[in-house]
C-alpha cells in the first residue's frame, strides 16, 4: 500500500483483501511465466478445491536481468474454496 500518487497517466487500482496461491516461477522470465501459468490453469487450479475470485491476478517480477537461468517471479492468483 502507497499513499503516493500514481505517476502521470496511470490510474490507481484498489484490489480487495483475498487469500492468495502464490506460484513461484524460476528462469528466463517470459519463458518460466508462460509455463507457470499454464501449469496453474491446466494442473493446480482444476484439482485444488479453490475457484478464482474475479479479483485481478498479479505477477510479480524480480530485479535482475530477466534473462537469467535463475531468474525470479511469481504468479499471484485470488482464490476461495470452491464450492
Amino acid at each position: 500500500r502507497s499513499d503516493a500518487q500514481p505517476p502521470e497517466g496511470m490510474a490507481e487500482l484498489h484490489v480487495p483483501a483475498v487469500t492468495w496461491a502464490i506460484f513461484p516461477c524460476v528462469g528466463p522470465a517470459a519463458e518460466a511465466q508462460c509455463k507457470g501459468w499454464q501449469r496453474v490453469f491446466t494442473e493446480w487450479l482444476p484439482t485444488s478445491g479453490y475457484e478464482l475470485t474475479g479479483a485481478p491476478e498479479l505477477e510479480w517480477y524480480d530485479i535482475g536481468d530477466t534473462d537469467a537461468p535463475d531468474y525470479k517471479s511469481e504468479i499471484w492468483l485470488p482464490v476461495r474454496t470452491a464450492g
